[in-house]
């Protein structure tokens, strides 16, 4: 498999599992149940999952760009950049989004 196939493959990855969390968190989180005098439900947990399952994502993403970067050709390098980049922007976005959603789903 070529790097660059990687590359998207890792990208669309993450970047679904992101819409996915923030989509989790603004309309589905409050629906799920709670019991009484429980401080946590099972929502989340799913919410611990899916935030995990980015991070996870995002490491093996780190990890196949230092490995693009190092080895390969010139695509190789730029799909590296791509992804590095993009991954950044998640990571940037995803705190202020999940408070946007929470905030959303509240009303």
């Amino acid at each position: 498999m070529s790097g660059s196939k990687l590359s998207r493959i890792l990208l669309a990855t993450s970047a679904l599992l992101f819409a996915i969390g923030i989509g989790f968190r603004a309309f589905i989180y409050t629906k799920l149940y709670i019991a009484p005098n429980e401080p946590y439900g099972i929502s989340d947990l799913i919410e611990f999952f899916l935030g995990g399952l980015l991070l996870v994502i995002f490491g093996i993403s780190a990890l196949v760009a230092i490995f693009l970067v190092v080895r390969g050709p010139k695509a190789n390098r730029v799909a590296a950049a791509w992804l590095v980049g993009s991954i950044v922007v998640m990571v940037a976005l995803l705190e202020p989004l999940h408070n946007l959603a929470a905030q959303w789903s509240s009303r």
